[in-house]
């Protein structure tokens, strides 16, 4: 299925297809990964989805770490804050990017009107700015208890001897995160960290809910761009080719992630 998905679409990427008129569109060869190339609005949506997803990963692994291993230390074994912790992963993206639109609106909002209220600045979390970093804040609130899961899983893996005879022998904690946690949860980190850097590279739902890829192209995914170019203009060929080639771009990732799950760690 995955094969004959792929291979319709290099078809369809090779011909200059409108509205679904696949049997009467003529043959253009590699013209629409021309067109696609020397396209400005492609590179911003590429740079947009490159900057929002290596940035994300990161402070979602960073939280998700710091969070799991308080968690581990705290509250082990506890249930009820471990699923309210997880909640937010189980909502569609696209609702709770729904909400967090009502919360930080700037007329209507709690947020803006809590920020106003208690320091006096008028902030509108949506303007050209701001919303950026509005929507990373949206995507770390929702993933981050992802990323959260995984390492905590990997932590209650470690034998709890060694962690007791690292206390007994007078390690400090930030040696014992060193020497006996970070090894046990790396392999959790990286798998964590390409999983979210692939969903937040193309991520579709939040930031259309939140802004519909604006104000003008400014938060342009480039999942938004290929609706854009393959439903809103109707150019489907030249949508493939931007698919294919995006296609092409996440097998660096991918191959980087197959090479560094190899290493023994």
């Amino acid at each position: 299925m995955t094969v004959y998905l792929v291979v319709s679409a290099i078809n369809i990427s090779l011909k200059e297809v409108y509205f679904g008129f696949l049997e009467s569109s003529p043959f253009v060869g590699f013209k629409n990964y021309v067109q696609v190339f020397r396209s400005p609005a492609f590179w911003n949506a590429m740079r947009f989805s490159l900057f929002f997803g290596s940035i994300t990963t990161v402070l979602e692994l960073f939280l998700g770490f710091l969070l799991a291993y308080f968690y581990y230390s705290k509250f082990r074994g506890l249930r009820l804050p471990f699923t309210l912790l997880i909640t937010p992963i189980l909502m569609a993206p696209s609702l709770f990017g729904l909400m967090n639109r009502i919360l930080l609106n700037n007329f209507i909002g709690l947020i803006p009107g809590y920020i106003k209220f208690f320091f006096g600045l008028d902030l509108d979390l949506f303007a050209p700015k701001n919303v950026f970093w509005t929507l990373v804040f949206v995507d770390a609130l929702q993933w981050t208890p992802f990323t959260f899961l995984v390492i905590y899983a990997a932590l209650i893996s470690i034998p709890p001897q060694l962690i007791e005879a690292a206390n007994i022998d007078g390690a400090k904690r930030l040696h014992i995160i060193n020497y006996i946690v970070i090894p046990y949860v790396t392999p959790a980190l990286i798998v964590s960290g390409f999983l979210r850097f692939l969903e937040s590279f193309r991520v579709f739902d939040t930031v259309y809910v939140l802004t519909g890829g604006g104000p003008g192209s400014l938060t342009t995914s480039i999942s938004i761009y290929i609706y854009r170019v393959g439903f809103t203009m109707g150019n489907q060929g030249l949508a493939s080719a931007v698919g294919m080639t995006l296609f092409a771009f996440m097998m660096i990732p991918a191959f980087i992630f197959s090479k560094l799950m190899k290493r023994r760690w």
